[in-house]
């Protein structure tokens, strides 16, 4: 679960090798074939770890380790992303059987074995996974829609906002989803944003406004007990035994990075509405926060420059990657949106070459901090959360050349509100237990990105 607690190089100067006592990953921004290559080879060290895992424990869908279950939802994520952006579909198989084994009760991510330990930020971490295998086009199931994974979850939430508004606070999810678990009565961001934006996300594949109105529903929620406040920061969350007052105001990359693109996918939606045009303006702005040396290179400020990151924290530069570049899929007509481009593509490079070579790549968490402690290993020898770090953020490049996400009736994503319902997950289903305990047209080729990136950099 979550814890709370060549125009290039001219722009980009700054790049050094990190001290690895080996060569990094030499990653060519402006290459597609180049960005495939090092995606290729931090997909296969995250697949690596799988396998292992899989060949011990024997079973399908955990990658195990030290890491918590959510996270294996957010690795098949990066992975399907990976089969769609770069053509290799050599792993989908093993994706869909390991996203479909954890399936659950309800068909809802609710696997019995993970009760113990089982949040709303972590049911929506594997949502998310399977409204992006929708929206890609990927080989679906074969008795179902991989969105309707991914409403079973929504619609398991919504019960849970409507029972869990006692007096406590409003309708913000609760971290965990039983009573005997640690953290019930904490309401974080990380549950209330994710279902923020997979309510965005069935918004904007389905076309049913009923999504719509939950997003703006929770969305507004949080402004109002103060976890996204009116400069646009992210905090961590409130406690409802103190009447949800006092707002624990630590800053997290993921966070933030969630709803900026839920804001983005709300701009698109209502047309530019000018509330989610501040939004997401706002949320962009926001990330300078996420890159304190100002070299353009994310660093997870809370606990990274310190060496205090724990297995969860060390994948959130992730998480924070993917949702950026999909924010910019989304809204690419607004300025922030060449800001994105500039981040990501610097902090690829950097990643890249804070990750050794090979089919199985040791990466590390620093990207920036040549002098950092932190530990360059492989996915299996321990660092899962970094080698995908490195692997969305380096595939994020890729979105600008991708084929567009796709909506329910099949064809690529568009501008402005869509009016239509049925199909896939048209219509949120009711019959579920009652508590449980296109984007505008992008740039065509990912030079002409960076060429627009360089423009600003100068203008600076």
């Amino acid at each position: 679960m979550f814890a709370r607690n060549k125009v290039l190089s001219l722009a980009l100067p700054f790049f050094v090798s990190h001290a690895l006592g080996q060569s990094g990953l030499e990653l060519d921004v402006t290459s597609q074939d180049s960005i495939k290559s090092t995606a290729k080879s931090l997909a296969g060290g995250l697949m690596e770890a799988y396998t292992q895992e899989l060949n011990e424990n024997r079973v399908p869908g955990i990658f195990g380790g030290d890491t918590y279950w959510w996270e294996s939802g957010v690795l098949w994520n990066a992975l399907i992303g990976y089969s769609y952006l770069t053509g290799d579909s050599q792993y989908d198989d093993r994706i869909s059987q390991g996203i479909l084994w954890q399936l659950g009760d309800y068909d809802a991510f609710m696997p019995p074995n993970q009760t113990k330990t089982l949040g709303n930020d972590d049911q929506s971490s594997w949502a998310l996974a399977a409204m992006t295998a929708a929206e890609v086009g990927f080989p679906k199931p074969k008795d179902a829609e991989w969105a309707d994974y991914a409403s079973n979850v929504w619609q398991t939430q919504v019960d849970r906002l409507d029972i869990q508004n006692n007096g406590t606070c409003g309708i913000g999810l609760r971290w965990q989803i039983f009573t005997f678990n640690k953290g019930y009565n904490y309401k974080n961001t990380m549950s209330n944003g994710n279902f923020f934006l997979l309510s965005a996300r069935l918004a904007k594949y389905t076309g049913n406004s009923t999504y719509t109105q939950y997003a703006d529903k929770i969305f507004k929620w949080s402004q109002d007990v103060g976890l996204v406040t009116k400069d646009y920061k992210v905090y961590d969350g409130v406690d409802t035994l103190m009447g949800c007052s006092n707002v624990n105001k630590i800053l997290w990359s993921s966070s933030l990075g969630v709803y900026t693109e839920g804001a983005a996918l709300m701009y698109n939606l209502t047309g530019g509405a000018q509330n989610w045009t501040d939004a997401y303006k706002g949320f962009v702005n926001t990330t300078s926060i996420f890159r304190p040396n100002d070299d353009y290179v994310m660093v997870e400020v809370a606990c990274e420059t310190i060496g205090k990151c724990n297995v969860d924290q060390r994948a959130f530069k992730g998480i924070f990657a993917r949702t950026l570049a999909r924010a910019a899929l989304a809204a690419p007509s607004l300025v922030e949106t060449d800001y994105i481009t500039r981040l990501l593509g610097t902090s690829a490079k950097a990643a890249a070459r804070a990750c050794t070579t090979g089919n199985d790549p040791k990466c590390s968490l620093s990207w920036s901090d040549t002098t950092s402690e932190w530990e360059t290993d492989t996915a299996s020898e321990g660092n899962l959360g970094e080698v995908y770090d490195a692997l969305e953020v380096v595939q994020g490049l890729l979105y600008p050349v991708s084929k567009g996400l796709r909506t329910v009736n099949g064809s690529t994503s568009g501008t402005g509100n869509s009016t239509q319902s049925g199909g896939a997950s048209g219509t949120p289903s009711g019959n579920l237990p009652q508590q449980t305990g296109t984007a505008d047209s992008v740039v065509s080729s990912i030079v002409a990105v960076f060429a627009v990136a360089l423009a600003t950099t100068l203008s600076l």
